[in-house]
């Protein structure tokens, strides 16, 4: 979950300035474009499109591994506490702790908060793209199937022969909720044409048949160009970058250059400029403007808003060599990819603050980290002696028989000091532990005789102690005990309490 939220943080906050760069170079490639076809603008909107998408995903992807890694080390840090990492935390010299190099930290709230708001937009969208697509099926469910009629047919013919293209795969249907002609389907393509265009008292039919011819033909170049297909999937490439006002501006001039291209086909395969320009007018003007604002994903006559500029685009034609077209072609696309590669490699990585921890918290952890360190580095410096001791133990005579000789004289002067421990003392275990408990009533838990400062083994000094160490468990405090040391020669107490001093041992004395 973290990695893929740094990514998407990576893909959105880098998209902001990317998106608006490419839309900034497609801007001004379109004015150098200006005196040339139009579908080289097209061209040019759609790589805009692709790269606003390509570009920021490329620079997540490239960030990938190092996300990858750094989360690694994080989650490994936590687990075992360094405490490098966490000096390092609190030390408020060092803000940018955590942080790999290269890469901006994000507060955990404003990255949520971000990844909230785009995810809202990007289900909005997706709602609304399947809105338009189920208006769109409904207007392909409600069109009739045109009977037959000569001059329909006439022109179907005629436009298709025109555009060198199969009359037989395409459908021509009726329908009365669409005001102006539309192009609908993937695999078999449908026009439809509005009943406004068909019927024998409609205002739009002034007795000749360019208006008609200016409809189908207009939508036999739609379905020529695959348009509705790649419209599909130019709002599929829009989905993620939705939320960014450029990519808005991109996907709107896709559409508009479209209509251009298409107008510009028109006038060159099928009717004279003059006379579609005529044509475009009235079939604009025919459109209800709350219909023209209708979602859905048909392609049409009247999916751009801007009727005089597509009329300015009919009846103006300036000349350019086709030679300077290319050439212009090829620099705009130059300018607009070599600029878009250097954001990718430009771009920034963010990442999301991992949760702060309280001083306390931090110091307990440490404390914790550096007794464990402590338990397991003792343990194996004792393994280690241990070893090294079995391995000279077999290895030389000399030493083993040493250790054997001090083992029995260790043993030897135990027994004597137990001998005289049994010698000197005049009450017995019972009864100290009876005086024991009856200063302090428990539960009796060890009971040993002990003496303190020998003079030698077996010989006590003269200010030296017999004594019976009774322990007695606390019932009330399950886990705590008190210490009564009661006089061996006498039955006197000596001393009580929770804890006492190791006695010293007679080397010590």
């Amino acid at each position: 979950m973290r990695i893929s939220s740094q990514l998407l943080l990576t893909f959105l906050l880098n998209a902001v300035w990317q998106i608006a760069l490419i839309a900034a170079l497609a801007s001004l490639g379109a004015w150098i474009l200006r005196q040339s076809a139009t579908r080289y603008q097209h061209w040019l909107w759609v790589g805009a499109l692709c790269l606003s998408l390509l570009v920021p995903a490329a620079t997540a992807w490239r960030s990938l591994p190092t996300v990858i890694t750094t989360s690694a080390e994080q989650t490994l840090e936590r687990e075992l506490a360094n405490p490098i990492v966490t000096n390092h935390a609190l030390a408020p010299q060092s803000p940018s702790t955590g942080v790999s190099s290269g890469s901006f930290e994000l507060n955990r709230s404003l990255a949520f908060a971000l990844l909230l708001i785009y995810a809202g937009l990007f289900v909005f969208r997706v709602f609304r793209l399947a809105q338009a697509w189920h208006t769109t099926r409904t207007v392909r469910n409600a069109a009739v199937e045109l009977e037959r009629d000569e001059t329909v047919e006439a022109i179907v013919r005629e436009c298709a022969k025109r555009l060198n293209f199969n009359a037989d795969r395409v459908r021509v249907c009726r329908s009365t909720r669409e005001p102006v002609p539309v192009t609908i389907g993937v695999f078999r393509p449908v026009i439809v044409l509005p009943d406004s265009l068909l019927l024998p008292d409609s205002l739009l039919q002034d007795g000749n048949t360019d208006l008609l011819t200016s409809a189908i033909g207009h939508e036999f170049i739609h379905v020529a160009r695959h348009d509705y297909v790649l419209n599909l999937v130019y709002e599929l490439l829009y989905l993620p970058v939705s939320f960014h006002p450029a990519a808005a501006l991109l996907r709107r001039r896709i559409k508009q250059t479209r209509e251009l291209c298409c107008d510009e086909l028109v006038a060159e395969r099928i009717l004279n400029a003059e006379t579609y320009a005529r044509s475009l007018v009235v079939l604009a003007g025919s459109v209800p403007p709350l219909r023209r604002l209708s979602v859905t994903t048909t392609v049409g006559i009247a999916d751009a808003d801007i009727l005089e500029a597509r009329i300015m685009s009919l009846l103006s034609k300036p000349k350019m060599n086709r030679r300077w077209k290319k050439l212009l072609l090829l620099v705009v696309s130059l300018l607009l990819l070599v600029p878009s590669f250097g954001a990718a490699a430009l771009a920034m990585r963010f990442e999301v603050a991992t949760a702060a921890q309280e001083p306390t918290q931090q110091e307990k952890e440490l404390k914790e980290k550096e007794n464990v360190d402590s338990k397991i580095r003792r343990g194996r410096e004792a393994v280690k002696e241990n070893e090294e001791f079995k391995e000279r133990m077999e290895r030389d005579p000399n030493f083993r028989r040493e250790v054997q000789r001090k083992q029995e004289l260790e043993m030897e002067m135990r027994t004597l000091r137990q001998a005289a421990l049994m010698r000197l003392s005049r009450i017995s275990m019972d009864q100290a532990i009876q005086i024991a408990t009856s200063q302090t009533p428990g539960k009796v838990l060890i009971c040993s005789l002990e003496a303190d400062k020998w003079e030698e083994p077996g010989k006590l000094a003269k200010d030296g102690v017999v004594f019976y160490h009774v322990i007695i468990g606390d019932e009330a405090n399950p886990g705590d005990a008190t210490h009564v040391l009661v006089n061996a020669v006498d039955g006197s107490i000596i001393k009580t309490g929770k804890e006492l001093p190791r006695k010293r041992s007679p080397e010590n004395n």
